[in-house]
């Protein structure tokens, strides 16, 4: 028998809705550290369908940073591959110091064994398929190899499964548990095997991009002070055409601008949260120092990314230092 879940915590605030997703989270998928992008609030939805060893969830919800910890990992002692299809929004993960962006129509896979992070954008959805490790290692030659990396399955057959996944979600509860399951898993091992092979030239073509990506985006982390830092800079700096530069940013789901302005959000938050919050950092000179030259055009990246204002962010870190350890927040 199938079984059917629906969580939310649209009538919870605060405190009390990060508590209760927290708690949904670890229902439908495993413990998992939630961190609130908006005001200390989580706003979200779950669905989900647990047929035996395999779970089906909708994943609806506000800007939030998924995070998968070893120490949970141990407690949990299960291993799962987990296999998250954004519909809405895409999704940047991390994991065995791997990184990717996946967009709507991708799909990216993840080993619950393990610790990653999620960043959740506000206005996210996916459908998620969890797994049972033991299910899938001897069916798909080097699967464990294909977590936390790019292009994993056919382009024709990711959103047919991600479509199986949405319309199981509305199948009312039954009797055909493992007929559906093994169907699903049946689909998805057609869509790893059928992932498009390169060529060995071309796989070591994308093994130098890979490389050449990780010290192009080094470079910009060095340089996120360079006002002028562009595409025809970096392109100079590694030699290389601008188009292949932006060709290799592409392969890796984003591009130079897009990069460039996530290490810089990043960046400005590491710093504003390091001094303190607001009341001891001056938000005009981080934005500076980020490479902003527009405080206004700041601001709202910054909102557009984490879901509150740099001032609000600044009170939230200034908040978090003058509680003592084991106090309450609230």
């Amino acid at each position: 028998m199938s079984q059917r879940n629906h969580y939310s915590t649209g009538s919870l605030s605060g405190s009390e809705s990060i508590a209760a997703w927290r708690q949904a989270m670890a229902e439908v998928y495993y413990r998992l550290d939630i961190q609130a992008r908006q005001d200390d609030r989580v706003v979200g939805e779950l669905i989900d369908v647990q047929f035996g060893s395999m779970g089906v969830s909708n994943f609806k919800a506000d800007a939030q940073r998924v995070i998968r910890r070893k120490e949970s990992a141990k407690i949990d002692q299960s291993e799962d591959f987990v296999f998250l299809f954004p519909t809405r929004k895409g999704l940047q993960f991390e994991q065995r110091g791997r990184s990717g962006l996946a967009m709507p129509g991708a799909v990216f896979l993840l080993n619950s064994a393990e610790d990653y992070v999620v960043d959740v954008p506000d206005g996210s959805e996916n459908i998620t398929i969890k797994i049972d490790r033991e299910l899938l290692i001897d069916r798909v030659k080097g699967i464990d190899g294909l977590c936390a990396t790019m292009n994993i399955g056919n382009s024709k057959l990711v959103p047919v499964v991600a479509t199986l996944g949405t319309q199981l979600l509305s199948l009312p509860p039954g009797e055909h548990a493992d007929r559906l399951q093994q169907s699903v898993i049946d689909l998805i091992c057609l869509m790893l095997d059928l992932r498009e092979s390169p060529k060995d030239g071309t796989i070591v073509r994308q093994r130098l991009a890979s490389s050449l990506f990780s010290r192009i985006d080094q470079f910009l982390q060095h340089n996120l002070e360079d006002h002028e830092l562009s595409p025809d800079q970096a392109a100079r700096e590694h030699k290389i055409s601008v188009r292949y530069l932006h060709k290799i940013f592409h392969y890796h789901g984003t591009s130079f601008g897009q990069r460039l302005l996530e290490l810089r959000l990043q960046r400005a938050r590491q710093l504003i949260v390091r001094h303190g919050g607001a009341g001891h950092v001056n938000l005009g000179q981080v934005a500076y120092e980020c490479g902003f030259t527009s405080q206004s055009y700041f601001s709202t990246c910054y909102r557009r990314r984490f879901g509150l204002t740099p001032r609000q962010s600044g009170q939230l870190a200034t908040r978090s230092e003058t509680i003592a350890p084991g106090e309450p927040s609230t």
